[in-house]
C-alpha cells in the first residue's frame, strides 16, 4: 500500500494538531455566532415586553380617569388605540387593557396590549367579543392561551361593571378563516392568538360564553 507523505520540509505529526486547531478555531466562532444570536433575542424580548408594559401603564391611568361606557361607544366611532374596557383572565394571571384596533393587520397597536377588533360586539352587548393578542413578545398577554380549559372566567371591565364569561370552547383555524369573526348566536368573547407558539400558521380560539349580567 501506498504510504501518503506529509509535503517536504513539513513532519507528518505536526499536520494533525493543526487542523485539530483550525476545528477548534471554526467551532469556538460559531459558539460565539450563537452566543450573539441568542442575546439578540433576549434584548428583543426584553424591549418589547418593557414597551408594552410601559404603554399598558399609561393606558390604565387613561382608562381609569375616565372609562367609556360601552352606550357610548356603541354610538360613537372609536380611535383605534383607544382604551375600551380591562381583561382580567385568573388562568392567565392576565390584568390588561384593551385597545380598540383598526384592524386584525393593526399590529401597532396590538404591540401596546390585547386588542379589539372593530365590527365585532363591545363587553355586555349581543354578538361576540373579538380580542386578539399576542403568545411571544410584546409582554405576551396570551403567551399561555392553550392552558385555558373549560369552565375557566374571562372578565372584561367596562364603566358598567364586569361583564364574566366562562370558556366553553377551544378551536384551532386557518388564518384566513374570516368566519370565526360571526356575530349572531348567543352574547360570547373570544379570544385569538397565533398557533402553533412562535409561529402564525394557524389561529388559536377560546370562547367564553356570557355568565350573566354586569356587576359593579
Amino acid at each position: 500500500m501506498e504510504t501518503v507523505r506529509a509535503p517536504e520540509g513539513i513532519p507528518q505529526e505536526r499536520q494533525r494538531p493543526r487542523a485539530g486547531r483550525a476545528l477548534l478555531i471554526v467551532g469556538a466562532g460559531l459558539l460565539c455566532l450563537g452566543a450573539l444570536a441568542l442575546l439578540g433575542l433576549g434584548a428583543y424580548v426584553w424591549y418589547t415586553n418593557n414597551y408594552t408594559r410601559n404603554e399598558q401603564k399609561r393606558l390604565l391611568d387613561e382608562w381609569k380617569k375616565k372609562p367609556m361606557p360601552v352606550t357610548q361607544i356603541i354610538n360613537a366611532t372609536v380611535a383605534p388605540g383607544a382604551p375600551i374596557a380591562q381583561i382580567i383572565v385568573p388562568r392567565l394571571n392576565l390584568e390588561a387593557i384593551v385597545i380598540e384596533l383598526a384592524g386584525l393587520d393593526d399590529r401597532e397597536n396590538l404591540n401596546r396590549g390585547p386588542g379589539h377588533v372593530p365590527g365585532t360586539a363591545y363587553p355586555g352587548m349581543p354578538g361576540n367579543v373579538f380580542i386578539a393578542g399576542h403568545r411571544t413578545t410584546y409582554s405576551a398577554p396570551f403567551g399561555a392561551l392553550d392552558q385555558m380549559r373549560n369552565g375557566d372566567k374571562i372578565i372584561l371591565v367596562t364603566a358598567e361593571g364586569r361583564h364574566i364569561y366562562t370558556v366553553s370552547e377551544q378551536r384551532i383555524v386557518d388564518p384566513h378563516d374570516l368566519s370565526v369573526l360571526g356575530q349572531e348566536g348567543e352574547p360570547r368573547v373570544t379570544l385569538m392568538a397565533c398557533h402553533p407558539k412562535f409561529t402564525a400558521g394557524q389561529r388559536l380560539l377560546v370562547i367564553g360564553r356570557l355568565s350573566g349580567e354586569a356587576t359593579p
